[in-house]
C-alpha cells in the first residue's frame, strides 16, 4: 500500500497522494485562485445531460468516456458501462458487470463490493476495453454490451489499457506491465518496472506504436517495450530524484507518452518535459517541467497542464515556450484538451475553461456544478464531459 498524504486541494492533491482505493479527505481550508472576469468570446452550453450510474465518487479516477462515430460509451465506478447516442444522449444499451461476470457472489474480493473500474475506457474495433483496482480486465462488444472476455491480472489497473499488435496491455499501480492475447485473454508476456516506495496515485496508459510498448515508470524514465517478446528497447530518463525525503524524492512518470515524426514526448512529476528519439531512446530536448497529467499535440505544439495548475503551450522543435497560463492555481485542473480553437480544461470545482488556442487566453466559461476530474472528450462540434457524479454532459458552442 502507497503512504497516505494529506495536503491542501491542488493539483497534486488531487493526483491521490492517499491510500489504494481510498476516498480523498482533507482537513484543511482548501487553496485556490477564485475566478476572474474575462472577455467572454465563446458561449458554451450543455445540449444534453444523461446519467451513467453513480459516478466515481471522491475516489481517485481517470475513468474516461469514449466515442465512434455515432455513439459515446461511459461506466461508473460501481460496474456500470453504457452505450449512448451522441446526438441526443438516449440509452442504446447497459450492462452491470457485478451482474455479468458473477461478481457479487465473492471471489477475489468480498461479496458485495464493487467492480472499482478504474482502467478505460478503451474504444478499438468495436471493441470497449476496460480494467478495474481489482485486477479485472474486460473486453465488451460495443455493439450490444455482451462479453467477449475477462481476465483477472494480479495487479490493480488504474489507467487505460492499450489495444493493438493482438494484444491488450495493461500497466500496473505497482509497475508491472501485462501483455493479454486481444482475442483470448490469455496472458503472453509480463514484466515489472521499478517502483519506488512512495509514489503518486496513478499510472502512466501504455501507449502501443511502431511495434512498441511505450511505458512510464514511478522513476522517472520512459520505457519502450518490444511488443512482441515483452523485451524492453531502451528507456530513457526523465526526471532525478532529489531531496531528503522520500516526497521530495517523487519522480513519477504519469502522463502518456505523444509519438508524433519520429519522436516520442513525455513530462515527470518533479522532471522535465522531453523529446526523444523513437529509434534509438536518444534525448533531442528538455524543458524544465514537472506534471503528472497527459499530454496533447496540436498545430505542432505540445499542451500540458502541470502540478502548480498551470496550462503550457510548447513548440515541438525545441520546446520553447509559446504562452502559459497562471489562472487556476490549485484549481485540480484536468488534462487539456483541444476543442476547435479553444484549448478546454475543467476544474475539481466544477467548471470548464476555454482558452485561445494560439494566445492562452480565457474566452469562454462554463459551470457544470459538480467536479470535472478527467478531461473531456472533443468530438466534432461537441464536448462530452463526465462528471464525479456520474453525470455525462454534450457541450457545444
Amino acid at each position: 500500500m502507497k503512504l497516505a498524504v494529506t495536503a491542501k486541494l491542488t493539483a497534486v492533491a488531487l493526483a491521490g497522494l492517499v491510500l489504494a482505493g481510498c476516498s480523498i479527505f482533507d482537513d484543511e481550508e482548501p487553496t485556490y485562485k477564485f475566478l476572474q472576469p474575462f472577455d467572454q468570446q465563446v458561449q458554451p452550453r450543455v445540449v444534453w445531460d444523461e446519467s451513467v450510474g453513480s459516478g466515481v465518487g471522491e475516489y481517485f479516477s481517470h475513468l474516461n468516456p469514449v466515442t465512434d462515430a455515432e455513439r459515446i460509451f461511459a461506466a461508473d465506478r460501481e460496474g456500470v458501462v453504457a452505450a449512448l447516442n451522441k446526438a441526443n444522449g438516449q440509452t442504446i444499451w447497459q450492462v452491470n458487470l457485478l451482474d455479468m461476470l458473477g461478481l457479487e457472489s465473492g471471489g477475489f474480493w468480498s461479496s458485495g463490493e464493487p467492480v472499482r473500474i478504474s482502467g478505460g475506457l478503451t474504444f478499438a474495433e468495436g471493441r470497449l476495453y476496460l480494467a478495474s483496482e481489482n485486477g479485472d480486465v474486460v473486453v465488451l462488444n460495443a455493439d450490444n454490451g455482451e462479453l467477449i472476455w475477462h481476465a483477472q491480472v494480479q495487479s490493480e489497473i488504474l489507467a487505460d489499457p492499450a489495444v493493438g499488435d493482438g494484444l491488450v496491455v495493461v500497466k500496473g499501480a505497482t509497475g508491472e506491465v501485462i501483455a493479454l492475447d486481444a482475442e483470448t485473454g490469455e496472458q503472453v508476456w509480463d514484466m515489472v518496472t521499478e517502483s519506488p516506495a512512495l509514489s503518486l496515485r496513478g499510472t502512466a496508459a501504455p501507449v502501443m506504436t511502431a511495434g512498441g510498448v511505450f511505458v512510464g515508470t514511478a522513476t522517472g524514465k520512459l520505457m519502450v517495450i518490444i511488443a512482441e517478446n515483452g523485451q524492453p528497447a531502451w528507456e530513457a530518463r526523465l526526471a532525478v530524484p532529489k531531496g531528503n525525503t522520500e516526497l521530495q524524492r517523487m519522480v513519477d512518470l504519469d502522463s502518456a507518452a505523444v509519438v508524433s515524426g519520429g519522436l516520442a514526448y513525455n513530462v515527470a512529476y518533479n522532471g522535465q518535459l522531453a523529446a526523444i528519439e523513437l529509434r534509438t531512446g536518444r534525448t533531442v530536448w528538455t524543458r524544465e517541467y514537472s506534471s503528472f497529467q497527459n499530454l496533447i499535440m496540436a498545430g505542432g505544439r505540445l499542451f500540458l497542464t502541470d502540478h502548480e495548475d498551470t496550462v503550457s503551450s510548447v513548440n515541438t522543435d525545441g520546446g520553447v515556450e509559446i504562452w502559459s497560463n497562471t489562472d487556476y492555481t490549485g484549481r485540480g485542473l484536468t488534462a487539456p484538451v483541444r476543442f476547435g480553437n479553444y484549448i478546454v480544461v475543467g476544474d475539481s470545482l466544477g467548471y470548464l475553461h476555454f482558452l485561445d488556442i494560439l494566445s492562452g487566453d480565457t474566452v469562454g466559461r462554463l459551470e457544470v456544478g459538480e467536479g470535472v476530474y478527467v478531461a473531456p472528450v472533443a468530438d466534432g462540434d461537441t464536448l462530452y464531459l463526465q462528471l464525479r457524479d456520474g453525470t455525462l454532459l454534450a457541450v457545444r458552442i
